[in-house]
């Protein structure tokens, strides 16, 4: 089992070697990365390797993917990484309407045979808007529906699903073939965490980690962490690890 963390979730924890270094000396060894950080291939691998660190996956924007997708995998060949993640559309992006979620799907699966062609595998994260529902389903349903599992996994954020008011379960028994990885996120109870966007520490919040983690063992070969807005990096970091490294190990 690999446990990692988004380095989105420290991206203000000072520069790239900065966050590095607080995952690593958190307890990570390895990082979900988004793209290359702005650094060109082989700097980018230089400076994961210097930290002690490895790459788990990488989030890489589907404008990205269209416009240089060489680059990504030169990335993921040089750190070994396997993984490659269409994380977010732009609000601007976001279809309107079926036929549009499905046209997304098609461009996913041409993106999909070429991360493939390379060895490697691609895959979707949620957040809570795919859960929109459109001509009698969800948007993530149609962002699927054009597409193989070979083609296009998911990495499945349980907490946004949980905000999107969505059962985790449900979904991850519905969509039980895409299932690669899982985004550990977790929401504060109501009222607390104001100031964090009203994430939680994992373990401390109310989405039911502890029971989904016991279910995903045998389920998934990767658990990354991801909090939006940290007040307290390292405590966060730290915390979360611990939990993953008890409930997982």
């Amino acid at each position: 089992m690999k446990i990692s963390v988004q380095i989105y979730s420290i991206r203000e924890a000072g520069d790239l070697d900065a966050q590095l270094a607080l995952a690593r000396r958190c307890g990570f060894e390895w990082v979900e990365t988004v793209a290359t950080h702005g650094l060109a291939p082989q700097a980018f691998a230089h400076k994961i390797a210097s930290h002690g660190l490895k790459v788990s996956s990488m989030h890489a924007g589907i404008a990205l993917l269209e416009s240089d997708i060489a680059t990504v995998l030169e990335a993921c060949r040089l750190t070994g990484c396997p993984l490659v993640v269409m994380p977010w559309l732009p609000m601007g992006e976001r279809p309107a309407t079926a036929e549009g979620w499905r046209a997304i799907s098609r461009r996913l699966a041409t993106l999909g045979d070429a991360v493939r062609a390379a060895g490697l595998q691609l895959a979707y994260h949620n957040h809570d808007w795919e859960f929109l529902g459109y001509e009698g389903r969800t948007a993530l349903e149609w962002i699927f529906s054009e597409t193989t599992p070979e083609q296009l996994r998911w990495e499945a954020d349980l907490g946004w699903v949980a905000r999107a008011g969505a059962d985790p379960w449900v979904w991850l028994d519905r969509l039980a073939e895409r299932l690669i990885c899982v985004h550990a996120k977790d929401i504060a109870p109501p009222g607390t965490a104001v100031n964090e966007d009203g994430w939680a520490t994992l373990g401390q919040g109310i989405v039911p980690w502890t029971a989904l983690l016991a279910h995903l063992r045998s389920r998934v070969e990767l658990v990354v962490f991801e909090h939006d807005h940290p007040s307290d990096f390292a405590a966060t970091l730290r915390g979360s690890q611990a939990f993953m490294q008890q409930h997982l190990a």
